[in-house]
């Protein structure tokens, strides 16, 4: 093998068009996914195209490097890391091609996600129907690579059952595409092509019989079929190997007609044996889905989440969602009915429910969704794992599988939940464990080979639909011990230098289970000296509990988060890198002083604080707040530059400029004038400059108006208070209305801008300077009022992270936005809504607090006006980040969905509660924009 030194990777580095990094921070990113592992690579590669990846697979081989292809970094197996070369495929390679309904198919590139596609071919009626839970961010390519389902896999099958194509290269460099070796006479194929053919041929028998009897089985390779009519079908062969065979480039996919009408029944059961024998009669009627919520999970459920307690029934041994779905909605509906005759009339349950309209189906989904996050948000040290989730027996043998987990994992005191797709025979029993414990190591190997050893006895199958990886590819010959060394002679043959993955299937480690751990027994971290925020929680706890789910990586509307990822689709960009790369500072695997360089802080300032990853992770990990920290960090040992002095400094700016800046406005109009300002400023050229009005709100009001006996504190916050002071009138207005006394006390800016930029000092005195101007109204008032979404969650939360007092508390159980309020008072509000036709756009921070929704309910439930949602991503403009000259080009593209949506709204008039968001949707469009409180208080009754 060739001496690896430094620069060999400058040589791929010209090889290719994508991009290659060796560096610390950049490899380790990569060196986890959604699994318990974490393996470092070498190097890590975002190919361009087909080229690229036949150049990395070229240079591999030259090297001795393992190639290890990389999705979204969902998978729960780690099958997507490794020491060699990772490829990702999420930043470039990540297109939907061709999508054609005639035909029922779709072409893409191996980084495309299924929630893309869901997008685009559900306003055509069609759909994919393997749904993995992770498919909103899934890739297609790790979809193929695991041979994915979903809870409607039950009638629709997997991933394999709808690959019409694929081009897949191999480690001797050369492309094969699945459809031309099916089209080829055996004289025509290749001679290694011809020894699959007769190794197939030779030993049919034996392969058609070593698998168990369950339709859901994903492991090892399906050698099934191999040979059809006389030609080589390796589409089975290939969807489902986990990257160990090839590297696919190019992806074809069959899609169906979406049946439009679908009904629910919920049905709660003493015991296990009634749900069982239910799921037995049901099945032969087709459902689409049988998914079961076992007592495990729904006392853990009840327990952490009050809702939720009130919700589930006492004494209930588990439950089970069955669907149905058709064309037809009687049919869907008669289904539905026929199914909870035949448990009532087997006595198998007395609380079973129909749900048929979409405000009920989505109540009892509600239960469902919200119980399983739960679980990643658990306190203590034991974590929720995926180790012996995957498992599927057949569906007549699920009463001993229940039995026999529940006996395995009593005998061991081992904390778990069961729950999943029971119609499939496949449960994701999810042991609690601390890995971090010795002991608890230890019990991954033993409740692994226990539980192989009660599938196994059942006739099941190991890995069900979440693959192999590096936690059961040791049972893989223990599953099959006929047909194993016909997988390793099928490795040998596709991949003779064994370059693809070479730890996964073809592996057989009796302890690999247990290596390569992610924490594990030697794992040591050091909490941060002299840290900056306020940390109630653990900051060291924090930093550990993103779990690697790559939920944070979702692209479409599904989630706010990440509006940086969303448009760059570099690893570096997601929220999870952010933990990752403090995980590495804080046990050690960068230096201390890693934290104060460039590459470190590059990560860090990929997060604007726009809070939604913290809102939307399943584990609520604060992100933005443990950016904030790093960020707080570099500021204090080197200080904050020009620019970021300057964009935080709109109080001081509005309060000694204000009475010239009509004047400021006519001199800043010309662009040459503003692109002097970006040379010395760094603030773009592009950006209008924004004028104060000559009077503030504060010298145009009383500080004391109206005379209800409830009283409230007007924070207006700067933008209302010194740019557009006609929101502070009608806030005002609209209190008095509904009977407050309203408190306009001197006061300062909120502090957000520098709290994000890592400005603490600045921030804190911000919110000291407010209190001693507030006195003793924080205690006097009912409530403190924001009419800005960003003061709204700073006085909420933010403050709290820099003063740990009893005032800060009571100043946070007080904070109400302005349209809560009335929403509350909506009896005292008397208006006459016009008749104009609204758009509204929700800010990023409104839509992570409480009372998210709070302002197009008023107008548009409340009051009747006629308004859209607009539904978009964030705006781009992130605060001040999007002011910047540096970050224009990007905040233009975040923004880009915004844009076409609010030009093609057809309305004069859009709405939304944040200044930064106003400014951005003016700078992108013509229309008019305004806050809710300025529509609402022009239609106030005379």
């Amino acid at each position: 093998m060739p001496q690896l030194t430094d620069n060999i990777f400058d040589e791929l580095h010209e090889l290719i068009k994508g991009d290659v990094y060796t560096d610390k921070l950049r490899r380790y990113m990569h060196s986890t996914d959604g699994s318990i592992y974490k393996v470092e690579p070498s190097c890590v590669v975002y190919p361009k195209d087909e080229e690229d990846v036949k150049s990395v697979i070229n240079f591999a081989l030259k090297y001795g490097l393992s190639v290890h292809p990389r999705g979204a970094g969902s998978g729960l197996c780690g099958s997507a890391i490794g020491k060699g070369i990772v490829i990702d495929f999420m930043k470039y390679m990540n297109r939907l091609l061709e999508v054609n309904y005639e035909e029922g198919y779709f072409i893409c590139e191996p980084g495309y996600r299924f929630g893309e596609l869901e997008k685009v071919i559900s306003k055509e009626g069609f759909f994919f129907p393997p749904d993995p839970s992770s498919g909103e961010y899934a890739s297609f390519g790790g979809m193929f690579g695991t041979n994915a389902s979903g809870a409607h896999s039950v009638k629709y099958g997997n991933v394999s059952d709808y690959v019409l194509d694929a081009e897949i290269v191999l480690s001797n460099g050369k492309k094969i595409v699945i459809s031309e070796v099916f089209n080829k006479n055996y004289e025509e194929l290749d001679d290694y092509l011809k020894r699959i053919y007769d190794l197939y041929e030779k030993n049919k028998e034996k392969i058609e019989s070593a698998y168990p009897p369950v339709k859901y089985n994903v492991t090892g390779y399906n050698l099934r079929g191999l040979v059809e009519r006389g030609r080589l079908n390796l589409s089975r062969l290939f969807c489902g190997s986990e990257g160990t065979l090839g590297v696919a480039t190019k992806l074809k996919f069959k899609i169906i007609p979406k049946p439009k009408y679908d009904s629910l029944i919920v049905a709660y059961f003493d015991n296990i044996i009634a749900s069982a024998e239910a799921v037995q009669l049901i099945l032969p009627m087709g459902p689409s889905g049988i998914e079961v919520m076992d007592k495990s999970l729904l006392k853990i459920a009840k327990e952490n989440d009050e809702t939720l307690s009130s919700k589930i029934p006492n004494g209930v041994d588990n439950v089970l969602l069955i669907e149905f779905d058709s064309f037809d909605k009687n049919e869907a509906k008669m289904l539905a009915e026929k199914a909870k005759a035949l448990m009532d009339e087997h006595g198998l349950t007395n609380s079973a429910f129909l749900a048929v309209e979409k405000e009920e189906k989505e109540k009892f989904w509600a239960i469902r969704k919200a119980a399983v996050p739960i679980l990643y948000k658990l306190k203590g040290k034991k974590k929720i794992l995926a180790l012996i989730e995957d498992a599927a027996v057949p569906t007549d043998r699920l009463v001993e599988y229940f039995n026999g987990l529940y006996d395995i994992l009593e005998k061991h005191k081992v904390e778990f939940v069961i729950y999943g797709h029971i119609a499939k025979g496949l449960l994701h029993t999810r042991p609690l464990l601390d890995l971090k414990d010795p002991h608890d190591i230890d019990y991954l190997k033993i409740l692994a080979d226990e539980v192989f050893e009660l599938v196994k006895s059942l006739d099941g199958a190991i890995s069900g639909e979440h693959g192999d990886g590096r936690i059961r590819s040791y049972y893989i010959e223990k599953q099959y011990p006929e047909i194993y060394t016909i997988f390793k002679s099928i490795k040998g043959i596709l991949d003779e230098n064994y370059v693809f993955n070479p730890d996964i299937i073809i592996h057989s480690d009796p302890n690999q289970v247990k290596k390569f751990l992610r924490f594990g027994k030697d794992y040591r971290s050091y909490d941060l000296v002299n840290k900056l925020l306020v940390w109630r929680e653990n900051f060291l706890d924090e930093v550990e509990k993103c779990h690697g789910c790559s939920k944070c990586t979702t692209v479409t509307e599904a989630t706010r988060m990440c509006p940086i990822y969303k448009f760059t689709r570099d690893e570096m960009a997601a929220p999870k890198a952010k933990a990752n790369i403090l995980r590495a500072l804080v046990s050690g695997v960068i230096d201390d002083k890693a934290l104060y360089d460039k590459a470190f802080q590059y990560v860090i300032n990929h997060c604007v604080n726009c809070g939604s990853c913290y809102k939307e992770c399943p584990s609520n990990v604060n992100i933005p707040k443990i950016a904030m920290e790093a960020k707080a960090q570099y500021v204090k040992k080197y200080g904050a530059g020009i620019e970021k002095k300057l964009v935080v400094s709109v109080e001081l700016a509005a309060r000694t400029t204000r009475k010239i800046s009509p004047l400021l406005a006519k001199i800043m109009k010309p662009k040459f004038v503003r692109k002097i300002n970006e040379l010395f400023t760094g603030l773009s050229e592009e950006r209008k400059f924004i004028a104060f009005k000559s009077k503030s709100l504060f010298e145009q009001v009383d500080k004391e108006e109206g005379a209800g006996e409830k009283s409230v504190l007007y924070f207006a916050g700067c933008y209302a208070g010194y740019i557009e002071t006609n929101i502070g009138l009608s806030t005002i207005k609209l209190l008095k209305t509904i009977g407050y006394r309203v408190y306009i006390p001197d006061q300062h800016c909120c502090g957000l801008p520098m709290i994000s930029k890592g400005m603490v000092d600045s921030a804190k005195r911000k919110i000291l300077r407010n209190l001693s101007k507030w006195g003793n109204l924080i205690d006097k008032v009912d409530y403190i009022v924001v009419s800005c979404s960003s003061c709204g969650l700073s006085l909420l939360q933010e403050w709290g992270y820099l003063l740990n007092t009893e005032e800060i508390e009571i100043i946070s159980n007080k904070v109400i936005h302005i349209t809560k309020l009335l929403n509350d008072n909506l009896e005292k509000l008397e208006i006459e809504p016009d008749t104009k036709k609204y758009a509204y756009h929700m800010p990023c921070h409104l839509k992570v607090q409480k009372y998210a929704s709070s302002s197009i309910d008023l107008m548009q439930k409340g009051l009747g006006y006629d308004i859209i949602n607009l539904n978009s991503h964030c705006c781009g403009i992130a605060g001040s980040w999007g002011l910047s000259a540096e970050n224009y080009g990007l905040s233009m593209e975040i923004a880009s969905d915004l844009h076409t949506k609010l030009n093609d709204s057809n309305v004069e008039i859009a709405i939304t509660d944040c200044p930064t968001c106003r400014i951005q949707m003016e700078h992108i469009s013509n229309k008019l924009i305004l806050h809710p409180v300025e529509v609402l208080a022009k239609c106030l009754k005379d």
